[in-house]
């Protein structure tokens, strides 16, 4: 026997021809550039918003008024420097260094010429010197000097031929010095040695003990001028010097003497 069924009431609803259609979905391609377009678009806004943020929180500068700086001016003015008051020029030139004194060490180029009855034999010969002292006190020194001088005989009437010879010599002595300035001293000093020529080229010429040691006498005159530097000073020298046995010739009552002169660089140490 067949199953019995209701009749009473609606069997189904029909459904409505859009609510049995499948929706439709964007392309996956385009969905993925909108998320990305938002994405770009929220990070520049907050960027630009905090690059607004950080702008206001800077101090901004303050413009100096005209009525600052005349004030400035002003303060600046009461504390004029000394070449503004009026200073004396020695107050405006900052004081020398010090002068060193103590070990010494001095060369000198210059020239020997003969006064004696050598200037008949012999011309002026370039002279070079070198002096080494200790300074004790600061107008005092001690020192040891030594010399060589390169002459000829080419004012002598021949024969012999004029011939070429060498003088030299070391001795010691003391200088006294006295500043007439601050860059500019005085010296007097005076020494003692010994000389001698190389050869016995002078023995013709009537000089018989020229080839061996002899006394000689020395007595300088000198003006010094002090650099900046408290080391260094320049020098301008001449004096005389008597070669009492070296340039005495034989039946002759003429003095041996001798100037020189010469240029001069020191140091002190």
């Amino acid at each position: 026997m067949p199953a019995l069924r209701p009749t009473h009431g609606r069997r189904c609803q029909e459904r409505a021809p859009w609510a049995l259609a499948t929706p439709r979905l964007p392309p996956p391609g385009i969905a993925k550039r909108v998320l990305n377009c938002a994405a770009l678009s929220s990070a520049l806004a907050a960027g630009l918003v905090g690059h607004s943020a950080y702008a206001a929180s800077e101090t901004k500068e303050r413009a100096i008024s005209t009525d600052e700086v005349a004030s400035w001016l002003d303060s600046s003015s009461e504390n004029p420097s000394l070449a503004d008051q009026g200073g004396k020029e020695e107050q405006l030139v900052p004081l020398p260094p010090p002068r060193h004194h103590g070990f010494v060490v001095e060369s000198s180029i210059g020239a020997l010429g003969q006064i004696g009855e050598m200037k008949h034999t012999s011309p002026v010969a370039p002279w070079f010197h070198l002096q080494v002292g200790y300074e004790p006190l600061r107008f005092l020194m001690v020192f040891a000097e030594g010399d060589l001088v390169l002459s000829n005989t080419s004012y002598a009437p021949p024969p012999p031929p004029q011939r070429t010879y060498a003088l030299w010599g070391f001795g010691a002595g003391l200088r006294g010095t006295v500043k007439a300035t601050e860059r500019v001293g005085l010296y007097l000093q005076s020494s003692v040695g010994g000389a001698q020529v190389t050869n016995d080229v002078l023995a013709l010429y009537g000089y018989e003990d020229a080839d061996k040691l002899n006394l000689y006498l020395a007595a300088e005159l000198g003006v010094e001028w002090y650099q900046i530097s408290p080391h260094w000073a320049l020098a301008v020298h001449g004096g005389v010097r008597d070669y009492i046995g070296t340039f005495k010739r034989e039946f002759s009552d003429k003095p041996p003497l001798a100037w020189v002169s010469g240029l001069g660089l020191r140091y002190t140490f």
